[in-house]
């Protein structure tokens, strides 16, 4: 059995959780840094020099951010999108994460075709009931597989990701990985203070209230990031 190919911190985050969780992960780590500090109510500033070893999320969060935003407009920010849709890319052709298309598409038609197919035999009393009750529940479990984001190899990383790094109790060594594989408990673990005050917790009506009346920032649905 051939090995997942490696993955960074925010690709972790990727698959486990999209492009939310991605941008989480990677503002965490430029806070980590000492690059990316909160400023309330539900605001993010950058802060010294970027590094050579960041990233590519990592450097377009960092760019992204020429002053103060919230969680939302960042993740909505043209760098950052534009560096989302690679990182996405990259991933597909890793075969870690599968294509939206796929998602939807196959399992639709797992779910569709036999059961229409499988009527019509019961109704020719070609197949028995209790046969053809069986023959759908197959076909929906095969399509189940298929709605989760990642592939066989993208979930073997994960798990292995999860072994080499057990959820979080106290502060860890490579908090981008812990944030990546377990979300907000380990923001909060972690980074508690730059979990309330940044944003990422959840934004405050002030914080949506004040990127609402900003000129030229596309709003959001609540929750985007």
């Amino acid at each position: 059995m051939t090995a997942p190919p490696p993955a960074n911190a925010t690709d972790l985050g990727y698959l486990v959780g999209g492009a939310r969780a991605a941008v989480r992960t990677g503002l965490a780590m430029l806070h980590a840094r000492g690059l990316v500090v909160a400023e309330r109510p539900g605001g993010l500033r950058r802060t010294g020099a970027l590094p050579a070893s960041v990233e590519p999320l990592e450097r377009a969060l960092f760019g992204a951010l020429d002053h103060t935003m919230t969680p939302r407009e960042v993740a909505n920010h043209h760098q950052v999108r534009r560096a989302l849709a690679g990182q996405r890319e990259e991933l597909i052709g890793l075969g870690l994460l599968r294509p939206a298309w796929r998602r939807l598409a196959l399992p639709t038609t797992l779910a569709v075709a036999p059961p229409l197919l499988v009527a019509r035999l019961v109704t020719a009393d070609l197949l028995g009931r209790s046969t053809a009750i069986l023959v759908i529940l197959a076909f929906a479990a095969v399509a189940n597989l298929f709605v989760s984001r990642q592939t066989v190899a993208g979930a073997r990383l994960l798990r292995d990701a999860r072994r080499r790094y057990p959820e979080v109790t106290e502060p860890a060594t490579e908090p981008g990985v812990a944030v990546a594989l377990y979300g907000v408990p380990a923001l909060r673990n972690l980074m508690p203070r730059f979990a309330r005050d940044s944003g990422l917790l959840g934004e405050s009506r002030w914080a949506r209230l004040l990127a609402a009346l900003r000129p030229g920032v596309p709003s959001l649905p609540a929750g985007a990031v």
